[in-house]
């Protein structure tokens, strides 16, 4: 088998180190970033078996799904959470549990192509590198499923309709106002800071003055059952 894997996150870049070793995969080449894969994407050999995408930022020009067996990893239960800050906006409902999903990428439908296989993913932990631990993994486990299972699988189309999509975050969503936090239980804003915890636009207060107050750690004790009232 022979694969291209493309990732330039540091949790992507570990999750490759540790698949591209399956020993069903006869062969493989690691592209760090677009630019490199801008320059090599003409050059692909005729070989290929898929090109496998993690944590990509970049839409695949449709030259390149067209030709090659293009799959990505989405951290959710797809066609729930389509779209860009999967993890963000399940953290902020309080989604505790969900999925990875392998998909087919296309140049059509954002996050709407043919699903391959799926695996639990826990969103617990104080903060996003808690987190991106599990998704780790997860992804880990996964990719070494599809590979295993490669001429097995069916993937299949998901109904998009039952399917929710949102907008990827922007930094000024992350600003918290006091009436938000009056309005809020102690674990949805436990919630909301540790979605932002870094490498993402850090929860924050700003005064009136202009001053901010940023959310670099959190952590969260649930009252015992006999406190409860």
């Amino acid at each position: 088998m022979n694969v291209i894997f493309c990732g330039y996150r540091n949790w992507a870049i570990n999750i490759i180190n540790t698949v591209s070793k399956h020993p069903k995969i006869d062969s493989y080449k690691i592209i760090h970033s677009k630019e490199e894969y801008d320059n090599e994407k003409h050059s692909f050999k005729e070989d290929i078996d898929f090109i496998l995408f993690i944590g990509w930022s970049w839409i695949i020009p449709r030259e390149v799904t067209e030709k090659y067996l293009c799959v990505g990893i989405h951290p959710s239960d797809l066609p729930l959470f389509r779209g860009g800050s999967p993890l963000q906006h399940q953290i902020i409902q309080g989604i505790k549990e969900s999925k990875v999903t392998l998909m087919t990428l296309s140049s059509d439908k954002l996050d709407g192509g043919h699903i391959w296989c799926k695996e639990d993913l826990s969103l617990e932990g104080d903060s996003m590198a808690n987190v991106f631990e599990n998704l780790e993994n997860s992804s880990i486990k996964l990719l070494n499923n599809f590979i295993e299972n490669y001429d097995e699988i069916e993937p299949v189309l998901p109904k998009l309709e039952e399917g929710t999509y949102f907008k990827r975050r922007k930094p000024e969503e992350s600003v918290l106002s006091f009436e938000q936090i009056k309005s809020m239980e102690l674990e949805e804003l436990y919630n909301f800071i540790r979605s932002l915890t870094d490498p993402y636009p850090n929860a924050c207060l700003v005064d009136a003055k202009g001053n901010k107050l940023f959310f670099k750690e959190v952590s969260f004790e649930k009252a015992k059952k006999d406190n409860q009232s």
